[in-house]
């Protein structure tokens, strides 16, 4: 049996994906999960997954120690890390899971990328500012490790924020207590529609989606300079956890292995919207000098304002390997077939009705 440790592996979004679709995909003599937590309290979602703790363990590390990390991994074969932070220790964290799996002899390694295209996180700033050293770093240890780049594209789950009302969570336990009588990984409404994506999206509307606004009605869309509707590239993170998930078959990582829910036009992506809801949307166009015009008006300190807008402009582009992914995992594992945009809206809209 080997071991697949997720570093931040105890989050409600790309954590849980991967570990219900490790269960789901491989045998229990096969893979073994091991979640890395900065908290040894096991989440709701993960005692209704495993409440007996017989397919995973969780373990509580401190991310900014190296010899930490490295007594947390011995004995594993893959590490896949899902961490998030903007408080500057992104980098940092993903360099020292790095030194840490090399320390224990894991053999595959992918940093926490999940998001556009390779050129992305070269090209554009708040990418670069989360990534510092990390390719360089990455690419002097490859000799060592198997380095594997995930990414997916914008999460098709942001379009499925605000069409619930927000409300205050329950308590942990009744959430657990709930989740577990009810054998779901996901409960009913918003948190089967988001997957645990969190609302941090920029849509005017404040439902914290991006792009569109099924509820109310409104669109913001990226638009090219000679006026053409860019294409973008959406997956589900359930998706995302399903090609996670199947690549532990594979003999080896290396470099890209993107994954595609599907590429559409922005106009395609309205007109889905538009077909699912029966609204006639109200569309304001996104052009680059107005999109450079309103970074102007943000803090320095603005971390998520200024990464969100310059990934509209990254959209004016429609540059491949930036806005727009190749199936490279699709290619491997044909048996996924992954949610369209136009199933995903119609799930949304049909569950909040």
């Amino acid at each position: 049996m080997r071991t697949l440790a997720v570093a931040g592996g105890a989050s409600p979004s790309l954590g849980r994906a991967i570990a219900s679709a490790v269960f789901a995909r491989h045998p229990p003599d096969r893979w073994r999960l091991l979640l890395l937590s900065r908290s040894p309290r096991s989440p709701a979602w993960l005692r209704a997954l495993d409440p007996h703790a017989h397919r995973h363990a969780l373990r509580a590390v401190d991310y900014t120690s190296i010899p930490s990390l490295t007594s947390a991994l011995r004995g594993v074969h893959t590490l896949v890390s899902v961490t998030g932070a903007v408080d500057g220790t992104q980098a940092q964290t993903q360099i020292n899971l790095l030194h840490a799996a090399v320390n224990a002899a894991c053999k595959r390694y992918a940093p926490s990328q999940f998001g556009l295209g390779h050129k992305a996180w070269t090209e554009i700033r708040s990418l670069r500012w989360l990534n510092q050293d990390l390719f360089g770093q990455c690419a002097k240890h490859s000799s060592n490790i198997d380095i594997a780049y995930f990414n997916h594209g914008c999460f098709m789950n942001y379009l499925g924020h605000g069409v619930f009302p927000a409300s205050k969570p329950a308590s942990e336990e009744e959430d657990a207590l709930r989740t577990m009588q009810q054998v779901q990984v996901y409960k009913a409404s918003e948190d089967s529609v988001c997957e645990g994506l969190q609302r941090c999206g920029p849509l005017s509307d404040g439902s914290g989606g991006y792009l569109i606004g099924l509820k109310s009605g409104i669109a913001e869309l990226p638009v090219r300079p000679d006026g053409q509707w860019p294409r973008i590239t959406l997956t589900t993170v359930g998706d995302v956890g399903r090609f996670v998930a199947a690549s532990l078959d594979l003999p080896a990582w290396r470099g890209r292995m993107d994954m595609v829910g599907e590429t559409v036009t922005m106009g395609q992506l309205l007109r889905h919207a538009e077909q699912v809801t029966g609204k006639t949307f109200r569309v304001t166009a996104l052009q680059a000098d107005a999109i450079r015009r309103k970074m102007a008006t943000f803090s320095q300190d603005d971390f998520s304002g200024l990464l969100w807008s310059e990934i509209d402009l990254a959209y004016t582009r429609d540059k491949d390997d930036e806005a727009v992914l190749q199936p490279v995992l699709n290619n491997h594992f044909p048996d996924i077939r992954p949610v369209t945009v136009h199933k995903y809206l119609e799930k949304a809209w049909k569950q909040a009705m």
